[in-house]
């Protein structure tokens, strides 16, 4: 038993140090996958359509960067973290609701009427009507 809560605490201070919150401009690094995340404020109260989604994350100034955009659920997938039970967002970001939130892919099959979320009630990717209003995390490449 003490052997595998020394291989869940290895494997939680591992994810710890590839996720790095910076409290001053308000984003969470993902220094493995080079992503940036925004982590303010706006990520728990702001909800929207998915068209809605692709333009504010598009036209976002944050923390002195202007390239923000709607994450792959690819790129959700590695802030996923089923040992926070509670949100199942990894615990390097502030910012964690147990919700959904948009993500960039829209389906050709159904006319561009169904779009990918993350459902972080899960860590679970879902897809949804489009015009149904959830939250929005933008991310942005580190170059």
């Amino acid at each position: 038993m003490n052997y595998v809560l020394c291989i869940l605490l290895l494997i939680t201070s591992l994810s710890a140090q590839i996720l790095q919150r910076d409290a001053r401009q308000e984003i969470v690094r993902d220094h493995k996958n080079n992503l940036m995340w925004v982590d303010n404020e706006s990520t728990i109260t702001l909800q929207m359509t998915h068209k809605e989604a692709l333009v504010y994350c598009e036209k976002l100034v944050h923390g002195g960067y202007s390239t923000w955009r709607v994450p792959t659920i690819e790129e959700f997938k590695t802030i996923v973290d089923k040992l926070n039970r509670k949100t199942h967002i990894n615990k390097a970001f502030k910012y964690r609701i147990d919700s959904g939130y948009w993500a960039y892919k829209a389906h050709i099959r159904t006319f561009w009427y169904y779009a990918d979320y993350m459902n972080f009630i899960s860590g679970t990717a879902y897809f949804d009507n489009r015009k149904v209003n959830k939250y929005v995390r933008c991310v942005r490449d580190i170059k």
